[in-house]
């Protein structure tokens, strides 16, 4: 009895969000999350008596009680320091690859803990987008290449074994939604239909000593305006240019140059994660072959072999 042929849509359907492939794009992008990720609250742990324990400014849930008021009652300071020295050690496991999934659940449990703590502050987009990443990394399959856990199974650092790819397209998704939000909230937020959100923002408590100096020459409004304008054109652009193959070296360059700059002139430099996470929207087979062809030594075929 023969198999009736599949229509080629469904075979180009399957083909784009469910095939196996090789997990070297995700591989990176854990690898770059995590050491970033570990960073990040490396450099908030001298401050975090002040932002997320009783000893500081959080504002405390009098109206809990019970087992939840541990999640909402602010800890001591020596609690609190604790909390994130386990969170930045969950994340070195991550980007190493060492029991990855029990640590990206450890990791984004504090976290959410950390984010219950802090209502009082102004989270924004990258609050979310990270966590979300830490879930679906733990359940893609991104710790079966450059990882202890390939390393321990197969005698190799460069070994690897198949993934799908469905969980790098949610990732690409994802992100591309997040820069066509953004894209859309300026678009229709009044104080973003001029320059003049730039120009104050770069004397105001983002600005960065370069964005101090660039606010001294005095430029005309009318480059804040343009400047203005790019923003919008940029986060619009970009969830079309990354999945275009043609342009997706341009738009890599362009998003690379877009978020240096905001880091260098507006002190925002969460976003530059975004930079290696465009990993994503390259076809994993590239990704491979483009390791391969300048690191001889990367296994040619799942399991450690050549």
């Amino acid at each position: 009895m023969t198999t009736p042929a599949r229509h080629p849509r469904l075979e180009r359907f399957d083909a784009w969000w469910l095939r196996d492939t090789t997990p070297h794009a995700l591989a990176l992008l854990r690898i770059g999350l995590g050491l970033f990720l570990a960073l990040l609250w490396l450099t908030r742990l001298p401050y975090i008596a002040a932002s997320a324990s009783r000893a500081g400014i959080v504002l405390p849930h009098p109206d809990v009680g019970g087992v939840l008021a541990i999640l909402f009652l602010p800890p001591p300071a020596w609690a609190a320091q604790l909390v994130v020295a386990v969170l930045v050690a969950s994340l070195l496991c991550v980007a190493a690859g060492m029991g990855m999934r029990v640590a990206a659940a450890v990791a984004v449990l504090l976290w959410m803990y950390e984010w219950l703590l802090s209502f009082h502050l102004f989270n924004t987009s990258f609050d979310r987008l990270f966590p979300f990443l830490l879930v679906v990394l733990a359940c893609s399959g991104a710790d079966r290449a450059f990882s202890i856990r390939m390393k321990m199974r197969h005698g190799s650092w460069f070994a690897w074994e198949p993934v799908s790819i469905v969980w790098q397209r949610i990732i690409a998704v994802q992100i591309a939604a997040v820069y066509l939000g953004v894209g859309w909230q300026k678009l229709w937020l009044p104080d973003w239909q001029s320059g003049e959100v730039l120009a104050w923002g770069l004397v105001g408590r983002w600005g960065t000593p370069l964005g101090f100096w660039l606010a001294r020459q005095n430029l005309p409004m009318a480059v804040y305006d343009a400047l203005v304008f790019h923003v919008k054109l940029f986060e619009f652009a970009m969830p079309v240019g990354l999945w275009i193959p043609g342009w997706r070296w341009i738009f890599f360059v362009w998003g690379a140059l877009f978020h240096t700059l905001i880091a260098l002139l507006l002190g925002i430099w969460w976003f530059l994660v975004l930079i290696p996470a465009y990993v994503v929207f390259f076809p994993p087979e590239e990704v491979s072959d483009w390791l391969e062809r300048r690191w001889k030594f990367l296994q040619k075929e799942p399991g450690g072999k050549r």
